[in-house]
């Protein structure tokens, strides 16, 4: 019997991060923000499916994990009681590190 799919939450600095994106993106290109944005939607659309795919970046923790997009994005996750929370995107070029320190599950 297949599996429901778990819920999918964006948390608030994801949103920012999304809106970020694309303003940064669409300033020389809007097509291609749109298309750009659509895919990272669909790949957090996917973890509901999926939700270990990606990279650990906790060794203790396995719940919260790393997918990228196109070698330039990336989606921090946290997998929670029956959910993801989309915890932050980052765009290629910044220090990943330093990106998602405050974002604590």
């Amino acid at each position: 019997m297949p599996r429901a799919p778990l819920d999918l939450i964006y948390r608030p600095e994801a949103v920012c991060d999304l809106e970020g994106l694309f303003d940064h993106i669409a300033s020389d290109r809007p097509m291609a923000a749109e298309r750009f944005l659509l895919e990272i939607k669909r790949a957090c659309e996917g973890l509901r499916w999926f939700p270990m795919i990606g990279r650990q970046l906790d060794p203790d923790d396995d719940r919260v994990r790393v997918l990228t997009v196109r070698r330039r994005a990336a989606i921090k996750f946290l997998i929670l009681e029956g959910s993801v929370h989309i915890l932050g995107i980052s765009y290629w070029g910044r220090d990943l590190v330093t990106f998602f320190a405050g974002r604590q599950p």
